[in-house]
């Protein structure tokens, strides 16, 4: 009984020792001592860079937009309940920032905002209609190049973001 828990005891400070050795050295080792980056290429780590900043700006942008299609949708659906879709971005208070170009477009049983980045390839499209007596609202977000998406959903190829419907 008395060796088991001794060889426990081994076991264990031998695989904390083995532990500590491993964190040392990694402290006292240089930093790009094992580094795989030697075998790239300086322009392709720049290239790499590039498209990193790029990701990075893209999903900051797309939070922005994703924001502002959710208080566009809910703004357009308070305003309908009091009587009819508001036809701009500052008829609900809000402002699509020097980010994008925004467009509202409405009718009797619809409206939609319609982004577009001065940046990126992404476009951004938030719809609230009215179908059989009830508000529904969704979001999409495809490439800025392709056509704009029809009526009621997104196009082929792009991504439906959210959709909401209120009895």
């Amino acid at each position: 009984m008395a060796s088991r828990i001794r060889v426990e005891q081994i076991a264990r400070s031998l695989a904390a020792l083995s532990l500590l050795a491993m964190g040392l050295s990694a402290l006292v080792a240089p930093r790009d001592g094992f580094s795989l980056d030697h075998a790239v290429p300086q322009s392709s780590q720049a290239n790499l860079s590039r498209r990193l900043m790029q990701r990075e700006v893209s999903l900051h942008q797309r939070s922005e937009a994703e924001t502002l299609l959710k208080a566009f949708a809910r703004a357009q659906m308070t305003r309908h309940y009091w009587g009819e879709f508001a036809g701009s971005l500052p008829d609900l208070g809000l402002s699509s920032g020097s980010q994008f170009q925004a467009t509202v477009n409405r009718d009797a049983v619809r409206t939609r905002l319609w982004l577009e980045p001065h940046h990126g390839t992404e476009a951004y499209l938030a719809e609230v209609e009215l179908s059989g007596g009830r508000l529904r609202m969704h979001h999409c977000r495809g490439d800025r190049k392709s056509s704009r998406p029809g009526r009621g959903g997104a196009l082929s190829g792009w991504l439906a973001t959210h959709l909401f419907e209120v009895i």
